[in-house]
């Protein structure tokens, strides 16, 4: 199964752990990509921007997602800027490519959810990357010759799938958006066909 995320996107970061579960649960592999929303569009502009209304609703969605967080364990604080999050996204794809994704995303959301992480900073992703275990003279050279076309690929085939936001579940061509839906997802893979353990 297909999961789409965004690094700065708090909704997806409440996700990750219950999305885990139900994969281990239901014996489903999930394969992570990274995904970039345009917060511009869905949330007013930039943060001097954003009408009374716009500020309203994302003050909500942060007092959402603390409780959400709350119940996981989590800590959530609401970024203060609109992030880029191209680098970073492209770093998840280096360890991903070298199994190493969850070393790496892990410890980077949990700081970045606190406002302890630069999600745009090549040396403090270098940094995350060697803790993970990573080289980051082959990252650097990675960066230079394949980031930008690996992660635009990744970027059209979610567009050409029909993803427009993170997180979004894609199961066999249906797509599930939000952590929200995952009982939805839960229920639909219980229903799922299962392989015959004893074919004639």
């Amino acid at each position: 199964m297909d999961v789409f995320i965004d690094l700065r996107s708090p909704y997806s970061y409440l996700a990750i752990q219950p999305a885990r579960e139900l994969a281990q649960r239901r014996g489903v592999t999930l394969d992570w990509w990274p995904f970039i929303t345009d917060f511009q569009s869905a949330y007013g502009g930039e943060v001097e921007q954003r009408s009374p209304r716009d500020v309203a609703k994302l003050k909500y969605l942060y007092m959402d997602c603390r409780r959400l967080a709350k119940a996981q364990g989590l800590t959530i604080r609401a970024t203060t800027k609109l992030w880029d999050a191209t680098l970073a996204s492209q770093a998840m794809l280096f360890a991903k490519s070298h199994d190493r994704l969850w070393e790496f995303c892990d410890p980077l959301l949990a700081a970045f959810w606190r406002r302890e992480f630069d999600l745009a900073s090549d040396d403090a992703l270098g940094k995350v990357l060697a803790a993970a275990g990573l080289d980051t003279r082959e990252w650097q050279a990675w960066r230079n010759s394949q980031a930008q076309s690996e992660l635009a690929s990744v970027l059209a085939r979610a567009e050409q799938i029909g993803v427009f936001g993170a997180p979004t579940f894609v199961w066999q061509g249906e797509l599930f958006w939000g952590g929200d839906r995952l009982p939805l997802l839960d229920s639909t893979l219980g229903q799922a066909p299962q392989p015959d353990s004893n074919p004639a």
